[in-house]
């Protein structure tokens, strides 16, 4: 609060005022008086106007942008499975981000030996599945016709008989490092009474030094055949099945679903009796609960955004419907760009989405409201 008094600078003295009347003021107290009025009335409205902006609250400001959907998870299945070209596609790749900043180019087709496969075919014999379709991880998503070649390849991986004849070859080391041992017990006291040449016992040790150099290289060896052996098994069992008999393997081969989600694409030409024989891809399968929403942001904008601000997301799809959320992810990379060009990076913000409407590759508009 302001409180003062106003003083006339040309007040007149007693004797001046008698002489010009009773109640009557001197012109120039008068014009005096009347600006320091003015001047008290104004610093009054700046007072009032910082009380006044200082109680009111900052306006907020809105960035908006485009965003995209995405799976969070994805597999990609291709055929053909394995190859021995480090470019090729294999099963089971991997989570893909699906993110791409140009279209893809156009590649060749090429046939499944020219990219080093050991399959030079792949017949369908079902494909029990459909898009849109609840897979669990290891389910069976396509039945194929399993080479002969490719079946006696898969029975040689998983035989013993390399694991048995180093173990056989093991025990007979064993058993003759013992004999051999117990000899030299006994030559030592022979000698030790006479009864035996120095040279005997020397051979004799150095028969035992050998067959222990022979027992570690057996031992070593050994190993590793067992590891391949387990690995083998493992592999036959993720292609036929774990309660697969490994003596009788069936010609028929499996692709299975690498992990839970939803059939998202499905080939057409996945039907019985259609063989591949050029590589192409058979199934993707993405998680779509909860959905996330990717974007390029402007260097500009992306600098006064963080991880955890509200955002409303509204899907083209459905303009009257708004969507509650939060900035999950800023990347602090830039997104590829050339050197003249400006810099766009990935924003992410993550959306539950329980009733599966949100499709990925559906577009939507991004408000993020700053305070």
């Amino acid at each position: 609060m302001w409180s003062g008094m106003i003083w006339c600078k040309g007040r007149p003295r007693s004797g001046t005022s008698s002489r010009l009347g009773a109640g009557a003021v001197a012109p120039q107290s008068e014009t005096a008086c009347r600006h320091g009025m003015t001047d008290m009335k104004t610093l009054f409205g700046l007072a009032a106007a910082l009380l006044l902006a200082a109680a009111l609250p900052a306006s907020a400001e809105t960035i908006s942008f485009q965003g995209k959907a995405y799976c969070p998870i994805r597999y990609d299945i291709n055929w053909p499975f394995s190859a021995k070209s480090k470019k090729a596609p294999t099963q089971g790749s991997g989570i893909t981000a699906n993110v791409y900043e140009m279209p893809k180019e156009a590649v060749e087709e090429k046939s499944a030996a020219d990219l080093g496969s050991d399959m030079r075919r792949l017949r369908i014999i079902s494909a029990p599945v459909q898009i849109g379709q609840h897979v669990v991880e290891d389910q069976v998503l396509i039945t194929y016709e399993l080479p002969l070649e490719n079946l006696m390849a898969e029975k040689q991986l998983v035989s013993r008989a390399e694991l048995n004849g180093l173990e056989h070859a093991m025990s007979v080391v064993q058993f003759q490092l013992a004999t051999i041992q117990n000899r030299q017990r006994e030559l030592e006291n022979m000698a030790g009474n006479q009864a035996v040449a120095v040279n005997e016992v020397a051979n004799n040790a150095r028969d035992i030094e050998n067959l222990l150099l022979q027992r570690d290289f057996l031992e070593e060896k050994l190993e590793l055949a067992r590891q391949r052996y387990d690995n083998s098994v493992l592999l036959s069992q993720s292609k036929f099945g774990k309660e697969v008999d490994l003596k009788n393997l069936p010609r028929r081969g499996y692709v299975r679903a690498p992990g839970d989600g939803y059939i998202l694409w499905l080939n057409s030409s996945l039907v019985p009796g259609m063989a591949f024989s050029k590589q192409a891809p058979l199934v993707t399968i993405g998680k779509l609960d909860p959905i996330i929403v990717r974007a390029s942001v402007h260097e500009i904008a992306m600098q006064k955004l963080k991880a955890g601000d509200p955002a409303t997301v509204i899907f083209n799809a459905w303009p009257g419907e708004k969507f509650q959320t939060t900035i999950s992810k800023v990347d602090y990379v830039a997104q590829p760009a050339m050197l003249q060009q400006p810099s766009f990076y990935l924003i992410e913000l993550t959306l539950p989405n329980p009733d599966l409407r949100i499709k990925e590759g559906m577009r939507c508009d991004v408000v993020v409201d700053l305070h």
